[in-house]
């Protein structure tokens, strides 16, 4: 989030200077910090603020130390808004810092579209801060292209080194047009992850996936019932300077996942995902982002891995200017290469806004993109005319809690074009197999 900062002197005479530029506290660089205050939170607890500060009581001031901890707490996504004011105290600085909370949980009638399966529609309601311990629940119901029941539970610091803990819950019932056969599956998956040093992060998750057709051909069992148990590992690098719209830095991890075999359960097949991620700042704010992620699987389709759990390509995750209802048709396989280039330029910075008491931060983006991608299974279909490339252009709405909202016109390599609209990143989309 881009928050506000406003920096205040007061001198002993209570006479005060308001100076509105950060550059300007330079003045009070090198200062001994006396003593650190926290003002303005009812919901979030003292020690979840206090943690993402590297600033130190008794420490020389250090303008650098100062901007990244007022990063870290915007990258809680739990504040509207972030001031800091310096207090002259003989014989240093005392700092005062401010927050504004979003709502820490508000019910809303909530919606997702998806290439595949439209729009669904349904009540839902959203936690950003429960127990002021910035934990993130999550819970709705959706009707429409598909049915959805979802619990997500996001517990991001519990102890020790950035310990974390996820958990995501789902039923979902919906006709799968690519395969042709109505689907019924249950998932439950949790995870736990530890920072490694400043920059590594280290991830392991189990999942238990029960999967039901309505017809025959479409499962690994004769009775149309699917039971695959996953371990995964993953370890990942994020010198990210921000976590919601990076402007700069590196976010990659390499995934590796086993299904069945000594777990038991049904399908007997490995998978790894290699995701890159670069962020790379241009002038006046722009940001060119390039991105690319190779998903990999073993075994023999209908054998050993289900054909639900292969890749169809187009749509607003994969490909943008294609219908993955046609494409996705044709270009589809147990393996996936997509590559994405995209220009982002601000239209209206992000800022605090207040609505009928409720406060919370937005923005709004421009993109100009470029996608290519290939889906295959044997290495005979490895050839270059079966590379997709689309591009197009786009809007961004920045929003807490959800990253962004994307809408996009793509246009395919004949000229034709189609609108997509979706949640969330492109590059955080595709992993999460949105299509």
């Amino acid at each position: 989030m881009h928050a506000l900062l406003s920096v205040a002197l007061f001198f002993a005479s209570n006479a005060n200077a308001v100076v509105d530029a950060v550059s300007d506290a330079h003045i009070h660089a090198g200062q001994t910090v006396v003593s650190i205050e926290l003002a303005g939170h009812r919901i979030t607890r003292d020690a979840v603020i206090h943690r993402e500060l590297r600033t130190r009581v008794g420490d020389p001031l250090d303008l650098a130390i100062l901007r990244a901890d007022i990063q870290r707490l915007e990258n809680l996504d739990i504040f509207s808004s972030v001031r800091v004011q310096f207090v002259y105290e003989q014989p240093g600085l005392k700092l005062i810092f401010t927050v504004r909370e979003i709502p820490f949980a508000i019910p809303y009638f909530s919606s997702n579209i998806t290439d595949e399966d439209g729009w669904s529609f349904g009540p839902a309601i959203k936690s950003v801060n429960m127990m002021g311990r910035d934990i993130s629940v999550a819970g709705y119901a959706l009707f429409g292209g598909k049915t959805t029941f979802l619990l997500d539970l996001d517990y991001p610091w519990i102890t020790g080194n950035h310990v974390s803990f996820h958990l995501d819950l789902s039923r979902i019932d919906r006709v799968n047009e690519l395969d042709d056969f109505d689907e019924s599956s249950f998932e439950l998956s949790p995870s736990w992850g530890i920072y490694v040093g400043e920059r590594a992060r280290a991830r392991a998750g189990f999942s238990y996936y029960r999967f039901k057709s309505e017809q025959d051909g479409h499962t690994l069992t004769s009775d149309n019932r699917d039971h695959l148990v996953q371990i995964q590992l993953g370890l990942g690098y994020d010198s990210r300077d921000r976590w919601s719209d990076p402007h700069d830095g590196w976010l990659n991890e390499i995934e590796v996942c086993r299904t069945g075999g000594p777990l038991r359960g049904d399908g007997d097949f490995w998978a790894g995902h290699f995701d890159l991620r670069h962020f790379q700042p241009l002038r006046h704010g722009h940001t060119l982002v390039a991105a690319a992620l190779l998903s990999l699987q073993s075994g023999q389709v209908g054998i050993d891995l289900p054909e639900y759990m292969d890749y169809h390509l187009g749509g607003s995750n994969t490909i943008r200017g294609y219908d993955v209802r046609s494409l996705g048709r044709k270009l589809y396989g147990k393996n996936q290469l997509l590559n994405t280039l995209e220009y982002r330029l601000p239209l209206l910075p992000r800022r605090e806004f207040e609505v009928v008491g409720i406060a919370t931060n937005l923005g709004l983006s421009a993109a100009l993109f470029a996608d290519s991608g290939i889906a295959w299974s044997a290495p005979s279909q490895l050839k270059r005319k079966h590379i997709h490339v689309g591009w197009g252009f786009g809007l961004r709405l920045l929003a807490p809690a959800v990253d962004m909202m994307r809408i996009d016109v793509g246009f395919d390599t004949r000229g034709r074009w189609r609108i997509h609209i979706a949640s969330f990143s492109k590059m955080r989309a595709q992993r999460l197999r949105l299509r």
